[in-house]
């Protein structure tokens, strides 16, 4: 049996969006929240109007694993929606200077909004890695995150990965329609059911 990475030594950053957004993003890409119309959210309001007062809608949020907890509130608040993970390698976080936030962003009075490799040794990976979600801190630190500071182009995705076949095969109907070529991969783990 191999033995499974840590999550501070993977090697890909996770994005969760609904199916009904694909069309836009292969067309735009993934957009900051405050450059978005007409697309289907899936974050809490309360938290989009606390984020907004941080200006961390100007960023698009990536997470360090799937299945994290902010995947799991989503998912079990709409469980009739469908939703697919956009992944990026970290390494292009690292090279087009991304920002990452150690920890939730509304947890505390302040945020720490660090540069790519101050942030990355910032992050508790122990902690992270434990995944005890009933655990404050330790959720708290689950939900760090990489922040793109602008428009992210499917030229930069590395896959999308989806909860089923049928989904697959909506997504890459939605890639061919548009002429976007990145792979796409079945793996129902990655998602709750």
């Amino acid at each position: 049996m191999s033995e499974v990475k840590s999550i501070k030594d993977q090697k890909l950053l996770y994005h969760l969006t609904s199916v009904e957004n694909l069309d836009g993003i292969f067309k735009d890409g993934l957009k900051p929240r405050a450059g978005l119309s007409g697309f289907k959210d899936v974050a809490d309001a309360e938290i989009l109007k606390k984020r907004q007062a941080l200006q961390l809608d100007k960023y698009v949020p990536f997470h360090w694993f799937a299945k994290n907890p902010f995947d799991g509130s989503v998912q079990r608040n709409r469980p009739e929606a469908q939703f697919v993970l956009i992944s990026v390698y970290r390494s292009t976080a690292r090279q087009y200077g991304w920002k990452i936030i150690p920890r939730h962003p509304l947890a505390g009075d302040s945020i720490q909004l660090l540069d790519y490799e101050q942030g990355f040794e910032a992050i508790e990976w122990n902690v992270m890695s434990s995944r005890d979600y009933l655990d404050p801190h330790c959720k708290s630190i689950c939900m760090a995150e990489c922040l793109a500071p602008g428009v992210v182009k499917p030229e930069a995705f590395f896959k999308i990965f989806t909860p089923s076949e049928e989904v697959d095969a909506l997504c890459v109907a939605k890639l061919q329609a548009a002429d976007v070529n990145v792979q796409t991969s079945v793996n129902q783990r990655m998602f709750y059911q």
